[in-house]
């Protein structure tokens, strides 16, 4: 058994309610689909911090918010940096038990962890550059 990270559990705590309001706004197997035929087809995908694509906003929502991140300690930084989309599947589980909609993300991810795990090494990366810029000790 893997220890909780209590910086994703947090992170679910807050976004929760976001994530719901999202996935009730739109046809989510649609979604999941569209979703799947973008991992085949971009196996590489490089995230971009500021993207606008509606058919990749679940990647970003669902993996990093810049007001979330900027509330955290430096401590709390580092833990978030040494975080991986597994632990966050494990923190979204629970809350997958009780809203159907939360539970086929988790499936998904899990179903696509070594992309998701790719693709978020990479938004970290630009996001710890720049938090180093706005001087935290991370």
């Amino acid at each position: 058994m893997t220890l909780p990270n209590l910086v994703w559990r947090r992170y679910v705590a807050e976004m929760i309610a976001t994530w719901l309001k999202w996935c009730r706004n739109i046809h989510l197997p649609s979604h999941i689909d569209v979703m799947n035929r973008f991992i085949a087809l971009n196996p590489g995908y490089i995230p971009k911090g500021d993207t606008t694509n509606s058919d990749i906003a679940l990647i970003k929502d669902m993996l990093w918010d810049e007001d979330f991140l900027l509330s955290l300690s430096d401590k709390g930084l580092q833990v978030w940096a040494n975080a991986t989309v597994g632990e966050l599947v494990d923190e979204m589980r629970p809350y997958g038990r009780k809203f159907k909609e939360i539970g086929i993300i988790c499936d998904f991810m899990d179903s696509n962890l070594t992309w998701f795990e790719r693709v978020y090494a990479f938004g970290r990366a630009d996001i710890i550059k720049f938090l180093r810029a706005e001087g935290r000790n991370i």
